[in-house]
């Protein structure tokens, strides 16, 4: 028998979806009028198993669930309960009355609200209670709540009631507040809807009541819906009724704009202790605000943005690199996210529109609500420890069951690689080869958006530790930064070998002159540099399907080997020398980082510091790893797409591309149907024209860039400093060698194939990313001032005009 007051606390399986999160609610401080819960574990000890329910008859199902609802009324509750339910209740006073609410193991969660599937019994005396209680359990099996189960994949013998018996309020108004927009999808705004009296006139939806849309953060109502009102509920001896609203009150709001703003704000602080928005319902007596109830929101519309995909998908890419791309991150997203036990109420993660790629912003918002680790004071890690273990035990498998796959993923990769599509003599045989590749590739892609995910919790986890220990934010980064800077990324392999050959370069002036003439003229000559040509091939042979572009579209290294000499060519001629120390200055600066957090860490948490930081530049180490092994399937894309076009007679091969999957699969004949060749002109011919034109920053809002004086631009800081120069805008690898030295670099954003134009310029501007963007990373490590974030920079600046770039401020003035 497991009856428990608010103060105790219980996981959903025993107080249900109610009782749990109204025993959180008051555990975490705020005003939740008192009670006491039923646990689930009850119902399960004291009442029968449901039948196989019939739901293709719904007569048979109406008669099965009656059945059963007899059956749990007809038992009378065990020796004992009720005396022991009477004293609990003992401790309110003797007029209290209650609200008898059932509260499902499955209702409330994050992946389903069961919204009003349950009884609920208000302004019950203390005489009905016991009856009460039995009507919510019998409620377990009414014919809506067995098919809404069964809807949503829940087993119906694992289905279990657990029951809240709540201190009943008369308010003077109540209704329900999300702590987000779930209309608009606007996370900053919080939506009340509110009516005199009882808050079933708002919950049930029948009542006409009033809304206001408010944004906390700046203490404003965004929007107001003050209606005319003509029915409340209010209380009575029986219960509750329905009652008309007195004409002076009918047009009248029923929240004053302090109240409006207080239950705004206690939204978002139940928001953040939640970690998630929430679904809240709230009253008021007297002036005082009372939160009723919280569950997760298990919807939210996405708003789309170039925020989070500008900086990865900067380009405009093509149909057929998107569908296979978008159909391998969706299986990859729902996987991570079930592994890493997220729900995310939003969906999809990105689009593509017009060519660009979007990201649902508020996807990216709701996962960085997620604190997996409460870091608020040393007493209150100390009583997670022991529970870390079992609860990220995958956080510790995840890198070995990678490795475990990308075994697979490479021996794939390389028997597909060694194909010959000359010996293929029919359509079929494609189609086997695209789906024998995609398979491949989706099967090893399929945990590493959890490892990009895990990476950003560890990261920022470690952050949120290095603030607890320093109580400084400067101090915490400089140390974060001293701790994960040396983690031997692939991107530093990738950087050190360019750097090798423009060292051999150097040595050579004719080398260094035949470079000079451009990437394209070079590669012709080159084989009579006998020494920089070996270590060239060799360059190409272990990175060759490194991608200068996401769009598979686009040749990769080893297929287009004169970007590689022009980025040689970059930082032979940047006057940057590579600094054979740095290797071990970061190894020395991360060995004094570690000493100095063991310092200022209690003794007791030093294992888990120290856990921290191990697995936090682990997973910065297999966050680049993962894309270097991923970016292997680029160049047998390109392959097979380039034969498959040709069988098909296509004059340019690789115009496939501006085909979706489903289309090409459609594809039977050994020619191209002539309704496909009318598709791809016309998209080819929509392709080529984004690149001309300037995305909107965010769908359906006005995309205006934030300029603070004439000639002035403001961005987001990424590295700190000062640096004039003039500006050079760089679209794409076309425009790498002609770079003049101390330049300020201007570009869409930069990716790690960028990274020797770093050497030459003396500052960064790009048009997206923030202070974790490749660029700003980049910059900072190599002291180069950098500005992110300034919409449109590419056409707000001009090659050769001077600019000063404030890194510090994130401000790009022209001088």
């Amino acid at each position: 028998m497991s009856i428990t007051d608010f103060t105790v606390q219980s996981g959903v399986e025993e107080a249900g979806g109610k009782g749990h999160n109204l025993k959180r609610l008051t555990s975490m401080g705020f005003h939740v009028p008192g009670g006491i819960v039923v646990g689930a574990s009850f119902y399960h000890d004291n009442y029968p198993a449901p039948p196989a329910f019939d739901l293709n008859d719904e007569s048979v199902l109406e008669e099965q669930c009656q059945a059963m609802r007899k059956r749990v009324m007809s038992l009378e509750l065990p020796e004992g309960v009720e005396e022991k339910m009477a004293l609990m209740l003992d401790s309110f006073s003797a007029s209290t009355r209650f609200a008898v609410r059932s509260s499902s193991t499955f209702e409330d969660l994050s992946s389903a609200a069961f919204a009003g599937q349950h009884d609920t019994f208000l302004n019950t005396s203390r005489e009905d209670v016991v009856e009460a209680v039995k009507k919510c359990f019998a409620s377990l099996w009414s014919p809506h709540a067995v098919r809404y189960r069964t809807h949503n994949g829940f087993a119906q013998e694992d289905a279990s009631m657990a029951v809240v018996i709540q201190e009943m309020l008369s308010p003077d108004s109540s209704g329900v507040v999300f702590s987000v927009d779930p209309v608009g999808g606007e996370l900053k705004h919080v939506l009340i809807e509110g009516n005199f009296g009882v808050g079933e006139s708002v919950v049930g939806g029948e009542a006409v009541t009033d809304s206001w849309l408010v944004d906390p953060a700046a203490s404003s109502i965004v929007e107001r819906r003050v209606n005319t009102k003509e029915h409340q509920i209010v209380l009575s001896d029986k219960g509750v009724v329905e009652q008309a609203i007195p004409k002076n009150l009918k047009d009248a709001p029923c929240l004053s704009d302090e109240e409006i703003q207080e239950i705004a704000a206690t939204a978002k602080r139940i928001e953040q202790a939640y970690g998630s928005p929430q679904d809240i319902e709230w009253a008021l007596v007297k002036g005082e605000l009372f939160i009723l109830q919280s569950r997760p929101l298990t919807k939210i519309p996405p708003r789309y943005t170039r925020d989070e995909s500008a900086e990865r998908f900067p380009e405009p890419l093509t149909p057929l690199t998107w569908s296979y791309v978008e159909e391998a991150f969706n299986q990859s997203l729902e996987h991570s996210l079930d592994l890493m036990g997220i729900s995310l109420p939003t969906r999809p993660w990105f689009t593509r529109i017009d060519s660009y790629i979007y990201g649902n912003q508020n996807a990216v918002e709701l996962l960085a609500l997620n604190r997996p680790i409460d870091m608020r004071s040393f007493d209150r890690l100390r009583e997670q420890v022991p529970l870390l273990r079992e609860r990220f035990q995958w956080v510790v498998d995840l890198p070995n069951d990678w490795a475990s796959d990308l075994d697979t993923f490479l021996m794939s990769v390389g028997r597909l690689g060694t194909i010959d599509f000359n010996s293929f003599t029919s359509t079929v045989q494609y189609h086997e080869y695209f789906q024998e590749l995609f398979n491949a590739s989706c099967e090893y892609f399929k945990p590493n958006i959890a490892i990009s995910m895990t990476q950003s919790f560890l990261v920022r986890t470690l952050f949120e530790y290095l603030m607890l220990t320093t109580g400084d934010q400067l101090e915490a980064q400089g140390i974060l930064k001293g701790l994960i800077a040396d983690c031997g990324a692939k991107t530093g392999q990738v950087n050190k070998g360019i750097a090798t050959l423009a060292g051999i370069a150097r040595k050579e002036q004719s080398l260094l002159d035949l470079l000079g003439k451009g990437g394209e003229t070079a590669l012709s000559e080159i084989n009579s540099h006998e020494e920089f040509n070996d270590r060239f091939q060799r360059f190409l042979s272990q990175y060759g399907h490194r991608e200068t572009t996401f769009d598979y579209h686009v040749p990769t290294w080893g297929e287009a080997p004169h970007v590689v000499l022009d980025l040689v060519n970059v930082v032979a001629t940047s006057g940057q020398e590579a600094s054979d120390t740095r290797e071990g200055e970061l190894v020395e600066r991360r060995v004094a980082c570690i000493m100095q957090v063991m310092e200022r860490t209690p003794e007791d948490l030093r294992p888990f510091a120290d856990e921290l930081i191990r697995l936090a530049r682990q997973f910065s180490w297999l966050d680049d790893m993962e894309h270097f092994q991923t970016t292997r399937i680029n160049p047998l894309v390109r392959k097979v797409i380039g034969a498959f076009g040709l069988h098909l007679g296509l004059e340019n091969p690789y115009d496939l591309f501006f085909l979706s999957k489903p289309e090409i699969e459609s594809i039977h004949s050994e020619s191209m149907p002539e309704e496909l060749l009318a598709t791809i002109h016309e998209r080819k011919e929509l392709h080529l024209k984004a690149f001309e034109t300037e995305p909107v920053w965010a769908i359906g809002v006005s995309d205006e860039m934030e300029i603070a004086d004439e000639g002035v631009f403001k961005g987001v800081p990424g590295s700190p400093g000062t640096a004039e120069g003039e500006a050079y805008l760089v679209h794409g690898v076309e425009d790498f060698p002609h770079m003049p030295e101390g330049a300020i670099l201007v570009a869409k954003t930069t990716n790690p194939s960028w990274t020797p134009l770093f050497y030459k310029c003396s500052a960064l501007v790009t048009e997206s990313g923030g202070p974790l963007s490749h660029g700003a990373v980049t910059a900072r490590e190599l002291g180069i001032p950098a500005v992110m974030f300034i919409r449109g920079a590419l056409k707000k600046f001009r090659n050769g005009e001077q600019l000063r770039v404030d890194g510090q401020l994130g401000i790009v003035q022209r001088v």
